[in-house]
């Protein structure tokens, strides 16, 4: 602004300057030019933090909100057979038990030799695990379904099925195993 000031003057008076004084040669020039240095210095890009704040947080705050919201939306709560009657509860209690505790045998029993069937015991066992999470989840839309419930039993029936099969074939090839190195003694 001082400078704007400055060059109006400048111009206005520069004839009156010219017939009184004599001015070097390029004085002019190198007076312009410092002029012209002063205002891009001045107009370089100041960067206002407060203004930049005041968007981003706002911005920070809504989306950690709705991040929040939609999360807990997308988890729904889980869902039992003993919210339905106390007696599927315990059902689902008894074959939950049992399930775990095949799996730890399953797995306690696993070698080398009978790895890849324990693995695709183990892989199907997941499978129908994400069934019954499904399952769950429809049980809880159709609000309590007695096709719905018997499909979640039936789920929980085929776990423990899976686990003794593998059990059973674990335990014929050790009986074999042992019949064959009997023999060769």
């Amino acid at each position: 602004m001082m400078e704007d000031k400055w060059k109006e003057f400048f111009e206005k008076s520069k004839l009156q300057f010219r017939n009184e004084f004599e001015l070097p040669k390029g004085h002019e020039e190198r007076f312009l030019q410092k002029l012209n240095e002063q205002e891009s210095t001045k107009k370089k890009v100041t960067i206002n933090y407060w203004k930049i704040a005041a968007v981003l947080i706002p911005i920070c705050m809504l989306s950690i909100y709705f991040v929040l919201e939609f999360d807990s939306e997308s988890k729904p709560t889980q869902v039992n057979l003993a919210d339905y009657s106390p007696e599927l509860g315990e059902a689902e209690n008894y074959f939950a038990y049992m399930i775990k505790e095949k799996v730890k045998e399953v797995k306690a029993l696993e070698n080398p030799e009978n790895k890849k069937l324990v693995d695709h015991s183990l892989n199907e066992l997941d499978a129908l695990q994400k069934n019954y999470t499904q399952l769950l989840k429809d049980l809880k839309q159709s609000g309590g379904n007695p096709q719905v419930i018997k499909s979640v039993m039936t789920n929980l029936q085929l776990q423990i099925e899976v686990l003794e099969s593998v059990l059973n074939q674990i335990e014929i090839k050790q009986e074999i195993k042992q019949t064959s190195d009997e023999n060769i003694f």
